[in-house]
């Protein structure tokens, strides 16, 4: 047995292997690539000597050289270049080409630039490389640009720098506001005072863009001493120049009082100028803020106009709270038909309440819903691809009589789904939902059977030592059709397997069968039994278990509320280090809730959670939040638990935690910062907190 457990580690491993691998395949492409500086797009020397026309005398080609022929001066450089019909002088050379680029002469900016790159014939100069290349791609020289992109993206200052103002200015590429903040921000850790300067230099020219950059380094103090003061006046130029961005900043900033006096009618002053000029994240947030009451008198009427605003944008966030806001019907009529419209359309981008929604009204039998969860895992959309959970929700919609959904239950069946065809074997055999037929049935069983044969020959021995009892091998083979890159994506099938380890107590399968049963992924969606699951995992010392089940407490999910209870589960996964856990219970002892009010002690938790790298806190959220969807649902919550601290954060912490959220935003888009303070805000209501 002991020999089995080596060789299912080695195999496991290699299985690992494999699959990091074939993730990263493209990203290492790159990585590993010879570095830029040896992939100059320079122009060769002898391509510039061929330019030489036959018969064409020196004496001539310099004279018109010296009249100012650009082409003239190019041929000429070449000749020096290559030592053909002029002894070789690589500074003439140089020489030549100059008077050519400044005349902008494409050829010549690009071969300039590559000499002084590379450093040949002259003194190596990269940043004068890039002016000229800069000109080039100005001028649409598309090589140049990827050239320029690629060195950007491998670090190299003075590439992202000239981005930057590229995007900025849009010469050469279209104008980006966000681009060039991106390359702005990605150039000051370098080379700080060399970029700030640059960047002040753009923008007392008047680029917005680099204002809203100089508001965001001096807010965060990226490169420089963080400075509230000058962060604000930046913002505050870029927002009187009409930057969206730079008022919602400006909104946010006042009403959390960020260095500022709390301030709701000025930040609603600024969220209104961007929410009229058309910021999705304007109008959702103002639709918050109407819909709730937070800082203005609570109007409906108001807070449906803003959010439909912003849904017809495509907004999830305003889709799902429009849905909300016709579903009650408090103060404006209800209407099933549109609430059902809009938490559908939020559910296909991924919107997890409006995902849970239609989950619940599948479960519930509707059949719209079933047949949009069908949808959604066939398609990817909002979910992972997932065909076996797809065939289940179409199943259960046919089997109610819905034509369409056995259309598609047979599409996916003829692509190979193995689910499919086991589950249209079963209803042809039994007559559930289609008419009752032998020979399809023995048809579809016929497929099942030899795709299953097929799945099983890949990983036969995993197979073969799962079914004798080995916990790790049914284990992977949960986390095999979880992943659905070896073998075909089947969620029915991963929980089967995680549940045999479970039994068996292996603590990660526990802890994913929760997560399974909480997001109700390839079984029917239970709190109760995620709790129990949780459970089992948080007693073995698992911490994003314990986590979790403070969460549970917390909320009242499969569980009856217990604050006290929470507490106690996020300080066993806080003591061990969890991110998440110690926000968590640093908004608990600020609070008061199932602990005495303490703020020494909640400063303490906050801080410990902030000086933490970033990539941990991320860690700690996808383990628990993101299981099989987006990746990018864990910067949503991280930002949720820093946005929760930060209003209940004193002066001695708030700048590091304020710091943190910032980070974790600068890789997120508008849409999930708005989803975050939403939830953070919707958090707040649920238990009485009023910053």
């Amino acid at each position: 047995m002991v020999g089995s457990r080596k060789y299912l580690v080695a195999v496991s491993g290699i299985i690992f292997v494999v699959l990091v691998t074939a993730s990263c395949a493209r990203q290492d492409a790159i990585s590993e690539a010879p570095p830029a500086q040896h992939t100059s797009p320079l122009r060769q020397d002898s391509e510039a000597a061929e330019l030489v026309e036959a018969g064409q005398g020196t004496a001539d080609l310099r004279a018109l050289a010296e009249q100012g022929d650009a082409e003239a001066q190019l041929r000429l450089g070449g000749m020096y270049f290559a030592g053909q019909a002029v002894a070789e002088d690589a500074a003439e050379g140089v020489r030549w080409w100059r008077q050519a680029a400044e005349q902008g002469h494409l050829p010549a900016q690009t071969g300039l630039g590559g000499r002084y790159f590379n450093g040949r014939g002259v003194e190596q100069d990269v940043a004068e490389a890039f002016r000229w290349y800069r000109l080039a791609a100005e001028q649409g020289d598309e090589e140049v640009l990827a050239f320029m992109r690629l060195n950007a993206e491998q670090g190299m200052m003075v590439a992202q720098a000239n981005l930057a103002e590229m995007y900025a200015e849009g010469r050469g590429v279209i104008r980006n506001e966000m681009e060039a903040i991106r390359w702005w921000w990605q150039a000051v850790p370098q080379s700080p005072v060399e970029v700030v300067v640059l960047i002040r230099r753009a923008a007392e020219k008047g680029s917005v863009a680099a204002k809203i950059a100089l508001g965001r380094i001096y807010a965060t103090g990226r490169g420089v001493f963080r400075d509230v003061g000058e962060a604000m006046h930046w913002y505050r130029l870029a927002a009187e120049q009409g930057s969206a961005e730079a008022q919602v900043t400006l909104g946010d900033i006042y009403v959390d009082g960020r260095g500022v006096t709390q301030d709701t009618n000025e930040a609603m002053r600024w969220y209104r100028r961007a929410a009229e000029q058309g910021s999705a994240e304007a109008q959702v947030i103002l639709g918050s803020m109407y819909g709730e009451g937070r800082g203005v008198l609570q109007d409906e009427e108001q807070a449906m106009c803003w959010y439909r605003r912003a849904a017809e944008q495509g907004w999830s966030d305003a889709q799902f709270s429009l849905g909300g806001l016709y579903f009650a019907g408090r103060d404006i009529p209800r209407n099933e038909k549109e609430a059902v419209k809009w938490y559908h359309r939020a559910a296909a981008q991924g919107h997890t309440g409006a995902l849970a929604w239609v989950r619940r009204a599948a479960e519930e039998g509707d059949v719209l819903a079933e047949v949009t969860l069908g949808d959604m895992y066939w398609n990817g959309r909002g979910v992972a691809t997932d065909a076996g959970e797809a065939a289940r929700w179409y199943r259960m919609a046919v089997e109610r009589g819905d034509v369409e959904a056995l259309r598609w239950m047979r599409l996916t069946a003829e692509e190979g789904s193995l689910a499919a065809q086991a589950h249209l074997a079963d209803m042809y055999t039994t007559g559930r939902g289609v008419a009752q037929d032998e020979t399809e049935a023995a048809r579809w069983s016929q497929q099942a059977a030899e795709r299953r044969e097929a799945e099983t020959e890949k990983v036969s021995w995993f197979y073969q030592t799962a079914e004798e009892g080995n916990a790790e091998a049914q284990h992977v083979l949960g986390v095999l059709y979880s992943s659905g890159r070896i073998i075909a994506r089947d969620g029915v099938a991963a929980v089967e397997w995680y549940r045999h380890a479970a039994e068996q107590g292996h603590v990660v399968a526990q802890f994913t069968l929760g997560l399974r049963y909480d997001a109700g992924e390839g079984v029917t969606r239970d709190e109760a039994e995620a709790v129990r699951w949780y459970r089992m995992a948080a007693d073995q010392g698992h911490a994003a278990a314990q986590f979790a089940l403070g969460l549970r407490y917390d909320a009242g999910e499969g569980v009856t509320r217990n604050e006290a209870e929470a507490v106690r589960w996020y300080r066993m996964a806080a003591d061990q280090g969890h991110a998440l856990a110690q926000l968590a219970l640093g908004v608990m002892h600020s609070d008061g809730r199932g602990v005495t009010a303490d703020t020494t002690e909640a400063a303490r938790w906050f801080h410990r959670a902030a000086v933490q790298d970033v990539a941990r806190t991320q860690h700690d959220s996808r383990v628990v939040y993101a299981n099989s969807r987006e990746v990018a649902q864990d910067d949503v919550t991280i930002y949720l638990w820093f946005d929760l601290a930060v209003v209940r954060s004193t002066d001695d912490t708030r700048d590091s935690v304020v710091q943190s959220r910032e980070t974790v935003a600068q890789r997120m888009t508008r849409n999930q910062v708005a989803e975050a303070r939403r939830r953070a805000r919707a958090w707040d209501v649920v238990n009485l907190h009023v910053p």
